[in-house]
């Protein structure tokens, strides 16, 4: 009973997330508790990294680990109508919280959702099994672009979730000016109540794309600068947080990184919430559902991944959590206004200056950490 109502929670209709469209899905929330209810994961029975999904033989379970806020109402029940299958869903905050507990080996979950960057990282640890493409015959409703991506040609290891752009959300009415890039932070209304994202690669880009920078650089002495340049702009900050939309739709900040699909949701609670995408850029990213190697049951990981890439069902998650799709064969079912907004499916031209986080290496990736632990606690 207690994990009911920890899960009912996360759908509480006061939440900015519960949008005034998915509030027609209200029923779902009651059925979301209950497709929640069972022991916590246990990382026992685990799958082999190479078994075929098609010949396991898993128990009616599957536990899930997603970022706050970021599923339709409907996504879960509906999966468990379905399959039968029971699912326990849990939420992390950031990569680095996650990543941690999927490290441990004891975990026990069966689908994660990083960020591509953090893929990389996660195979460079081994912590993934491939996908078995004949256990997800809907890879096929996937665009080309998310077929090709660098990040994992092929879709070997993952599949996308939705993805988006990192930018500037503000409050129209309070924040005393004209945002249309990082120069924002020095407005006097935005002193003290504004915040950066809290992810390495996302806010180091900040410093970087201010100084003139490539955010995906390898250079020690401009991952240095930015480093020191957000050290001056923390002092302007009301805070570092990847949880951005309850304090931007009740006025405790007024300007704020943000992931575009954040701010979009903000905006859907108040009409007050305006999002741009910076004069000197930004990244893309996409999340990405993947399997752990010691998943438990890796057979059902395999049966949702199917399921969200339904055209329906990738429909209804864009329009709930308000990022760009993957799933062309969604496309048509998506709302239109969500559809035709340049803020979440930006123009070529301005994807240009929106590029996905590189893999960079470790010994890279080492220096956007210790330069990020020391905007932190600097």
């Amino acid at each position: 009973m207690a994990e009911q109502v920890r899960i009912a929670r996360l759908w509480d209709v006061d939440s900015p997330r519960v949008t005034r469209r998915t509030m027609l899905g209200s029923m779902a929330f009651f059925a979301l508790a209950a497709c929640a209810v069972g022991p916590a994961p246990t990382s026992s029975g685990g799958a082999s990294g190479t078994a075929k999904a098609t010949n396991l033989r898993d128990e009616p379970k599957l536990n899930f680990y997603n970022w706050t806020d970021y599923i339709a109402p409907e996504t879960l029940p509906g999966f468990q109508q379905l399959s039968g299958i029971e699912v326990t869903y849990d939420n992390f905050s950031t990569n680095d919280e996650m990543e941690a507990k999927i490290a441990s080996g004891q975990a026990g979950y069966d689908l994660v959702v990083p960020s591509d960057n953090f893929l990389r990282r996660f195979l460079r640890s081994g912590l993934l099994q491939p996908l078995d493409h004949d256990a997800i015959p809907n890879l096929a409703n996937l665009e080309q672009r998310f077929v090709e991506a660098e990040y994992d040609a092929g879709n070997r290891y993952s599949v996308p979730w939705a993805w988006g752009t990192t930018g500037l959300a503000y409050s129209k009415s309070q924040i005393g000016g004209e945002v249309t890039g990082f120069d924002a932070y020095d407005l006097p209304n935005a002193q003290g109540r504004s915040s950066i994202l809290d992810e390495a690669r996302d806010g180091m880009a900040i410093g970087l794309l201010k100084l003139g920078h490539d955010p995906n650089t390898t250079d020690a002495k401009q991952i240095d600068d930015a480093a020191n340049f957000l050290l001056s702009l923390k002092k302007k900050l009301g805070q570092i947080t990847s949880d951005v939309i309850e304090p931007l739709t009740s006025g405790q900040v007024r300007l704020a990184q943000a992931y575009s699909g954040d701010a979009f949701q903000a905006r859907e609670t108040s009409e007050d919430v305006g999002y741009a995408i910076p004069v000197e850029g930004g990244l893309s990213y996409v999340d990405l559902l993947v399997i752990p190697k010691d998943a438990p049951h890796a057979g059902n990981a395999h049966r949702f991944i199917d399921y969200v890439l339904g055209a329906e069902v990738g429909a209804a998650l864009s329009n709930a959590v308000r990022y760009g799709s993957p799933n062309a064969a969604a496309k048509p079912l998506i709302d239109k206004d969500l559809l035709n907004d340049p803020l979440v499916y930006p123009s070529d031209e301005q994807l240009k200056k929106l590029p996905f986080t590189k893999d960079l290496g470790g010994d890279v990736e080492a220096l956007y950490a210790d330069a990020w632990t020391k905007v932190k606690t600097g």
